[in-house]
């Protein structure tokens, strides 16, 4: 089999060229294919490296050479100032270079070439500078490569849907088996501009159509527009200004029609993609023309799965090894030790919060050492991190530039405990967080969906836990998991010193998960993926899958019956009436203890069906008695009360299209409710979001009333 590997970012050859994960990922999936037997090729831009790659490795050049004059449209709405379309002209030449028995050809010139540092360009960019259009130019230089060198039965393995979306569409017809995986989790809504997409597709020869039919209906509804003012801060959801003559295209939908498979690197990973389960977005998705493709296209959903390097799942851990490093450091190797390695994304991997979590772990008095690397292009003026180096120098040391394999596991074997609160449900495998693991790090991390296979819970005390779970995070700079780091820390570290039995046990168990997650297994995932691709069937989803994604209906009866007791927890937990009564067919679920269910979810949707199908007035009644809203001179004051809650807060959209809502929090009080005062609210309803402890996000909607005039108006 001919593998061609092709991504804007194939660095992971060479530490120095590595400025994400999916470089890390796809050195070592290429490693394995070749091992196995396979013919391997990445495809990559040169980003104005070629004189330095040129240097260090021995670069011949194809022979293919190629001038385009790419027509692109603009966004009006983003690209404000500039022609309706431009043409950006570009010269690339291909050249190759060999390592490890495998070719990488480097696609360089023009566009190609710029940020040399950063390989992607950066986003303040957008709209303001053409170099911003790299990645597509990319797409575009990628697409016309391969259709002159590519042959018939290759595998065009893609990554990061918004890095090719062109490219599936483009090489369709060829004879070519394309395969996409999702390496990260953008907002499943992502979209690009609807006259670009259509343009470049006639350009290249592709068929426009592809881009039509995936248009969201109109979401104007006071609960939609309130989801819709808050939801793109949580990095859920883009909002977009359709209107006529000025459409966008779903990213996923446009390359689920034209791709043979999508792929994921985790379970998890695809339960959020396909649900948004638990999520502010979780309502509003349901609506959308993405989610209806969704179901229509999947049959092309696929797990091929992501793998921890041997050299990682075999380390050996020594308290030697640990005190040699630490003091090596000049730090104490009697104290508890923290490690974290991510590259520098404050929000996306939790870092501002875990910084200011650290922070006050340390000025109360605890002592630990803290491991963190940070790994930044450039290195940022970040006042959290001076005051961690400054405050306690004893105890911390930071790194932002790049390390080696052989630091970072140093670093790892050193280390009680691996760090990894991120946010947003934007990390899909975590490589970083196994490989801690595979060290012997016991896992502190957040509960995202993306993780989930690594095994930490909320309860230390489960048969299978390997470490401890924070809530998830949806929020810019968000308190409730600052508050949940440190304390979770705390409780970690007391059983570091109090019990290392305890931790002993968590510590195996993290090795042992770990060493599930081979390049080999993953590999030989994704071989099947592309024969059975190329044979034009793929490989369907095993049930206890799709009863995960939520697609129970899909599953026969025989099926389901064999996932019994999964289904049957799944039942009970979600609140689906329907698979309970199809699960227990002589004694249909309980309402009472469904409703019990669904209220401590503040699944309001599941609550008010339940009621509905109930004689037992109560439940009518707890579900009118959950909120009260009173007017009062300069607005409403708002009580709400229905479940235990972390977090509850009215958004009240702006007046002004685009504009961010106003967020207001109501205050806890003692008797579990939620009050606070809302002003100028206007009439009609107040959407009011609540957060729960373990991090779900639910919706709940009061109406406020009309004003009372006085009499002698």
């Amino acid at each position: 089999m001919n593998i061609i590997e092709c991504h804007l970012e194939f660095g992971g050859f060479d530490d120095q060229l590595v400025r994400g994960g999916i470089s890390v990922y796809l050195w070592n999936l290429c490693r394995q294919f070749r091992a196995s037997g396979h013919l391997v090729t990445g495809l990559t831009a040169g980003h104005g490296l070629l004189p330095e790659l040129r240097r260090r490795y021995d670069v011949e050049d194809l022979g293919w050479r190629d001038q385009a004059e790419i027509p692109v449209r603009l966004d009006p709405l983003v690209w404000c100032g500039f022609p309706e379309q431009v043409v950006i002209p570009a010269t690339v030449m291909a050249h190759r270079l060999r390592v490890d028995g495998i070719e990488i050809v480097i696609l360089a010139g023009g566009p190609l070439d710029e940020h040399t540092r950063t390989f992607y360009p950066p986003y303040e960019l957008k709209g303001k500078d053409l170099s911003f259009l790299k990645p597509l130019v990319f797409q575009v230089m990628a697409i016309r490569f391969l259709r002159a060198r590519a042959a018939a039965g290759d595998v065009i393995h893609l990554h990061e849907p918004y890095y090719h979306y062109l490219v599936p569409a483009a090489l369709r017809g060829r004879g070519l088996t394309v395969v996409s995986s999702v390496q990260g989790n953008m907002p499943v809504n992502k979209k690009v501009y609807g006259p670009e997409v259509r343009t470049l597709l006639s350009y290249l020869g592709a068929d426009p159509a592809a881009a039509d039919g995936l248009a969201d209906p109109p979401l104007e509804s006071p609960a939609q527009r309130a989801m819709r003012a808050f939801l793109p801060a949580a990095l859920l959801y883009n909002d977009y200004p359709e209107r006529r003559g000025h459409d966008y295209v779903s990213v996923l939908g446009l390359v689920l029609r034209s791709a043979h498979a999508l792929d994921f690197l985790s379970q998890g990973q695809l339960e959020h993609a396909v649900t948004q389960s638990d999520t502010a977005f979780q309502p509003l998705f349901q609506e959308l023309a993405v989610c209806k493709e969704i179901r229509a296209q999947r049959h092309r959903f696929v797990v091929g799965g992501c793998g921890i390097g041997e050299s990682w799942l075999h380390v050996e851990r020594s308290e030697e090894r640990r005190r040699r490093t630490l003091t090596g450091l000049g730090l104490d190797p009697s104290l508890p030790t923290i490690y974290h390695n991510a590259r520098y994304a404050v929000q996306h991997k939790g870092q501002r919060e875990m910084f200011r979590a650290l922070l006050r772990l340390l000025g109360a008095g605890e002592r630990a050492n803290l491991l963190l690397h940070c790994l930044a292009p450039v290195p940022p003026d970040d006042g959290l991190i001076t005051a961690l180096t400054e405050r306690y120098p004893g105890l911390t040391r930071v790194r932002m530039n790049s390390m080696s394999e052989e630091e970072l596991i140093d670093w790892a074997t050193a280390s009680d405990l691996c760090l990894f609160p991120s946010k947003f449900e934007l990390d899909t495998f975590l490589l970083a967080m196994g490989e801690a693991m595979a060290c012997g790090a016991v896992p502190v991390a957040t509960a995202q969906r993306g993780m989930s296979h690594f095994g930490h819970a909320f309860d230390v005390d489960e048969p299978a836990a390997t470490g401890l779970a924070l809530p998830r995070s949806f929020r810019i700079d968000d308190p409730l998991l600052v508050d949940a780091i440190e304390t979770g820390l705390r409780k970690m570290l007391h059983m570091v010193r109090a019990e290392p039995q305890r931790v002993a046990v968590l510590r195996d168990r993290a090795v042992a998960v770990t060493r599930q997650f081979t390049w080999n297994r993953a590999a030989e995932r994704l071989i099947d993926i592309f024969a059975a691709c190329a044979a034009g069937n793929p490989p369907p989803l095993e049930p206890a899958a799709l009863l995960a994604c939520g697609w129970a209906d899909l599953l026969t009866d025989g099926q389901l019956a064999d996932l019994r007791e999964v289904a049957l927890r799944r039942a009970r937990m979600t609140g689906d009436l329907a698979l309970g009564r199809r699960l227990c067919r002589g004694s249909p679920p309980e309402l009472s203890e469904a409703f019990a269910t669904a209220r401590l979810r503040v699944d309001l949707a599941t609550c008010c069906r339940i009621a509905a199908q109930s004689n037992n007035a109560g439940l009518a009644a707890a579900l009118r008695g959950r909120a009260s809203v009173s007017r009062e001179t300069h607005g409403v004051r708002v009580r709400w009360a229905f479940a235990p809650a972390a977090r509850v807060e009215a958004v009240v959209p702006h007046t002004e299209p685009r504009r961010p809502p106003e967020i207001v929090p109501l205050n806890a009080q003692p008797d579990g409710s939620f009050t606070g005062r809302v002003l100028g609210a206007p009439p009609g309803q107040i959407a009011l979001l609540i957060t729960l402890p373990n991090g779900r996000v639910a919706w709940d909607h009061v109406t406020v009333p009309d004003p009372v005039l006085p009499a002698d108006a």
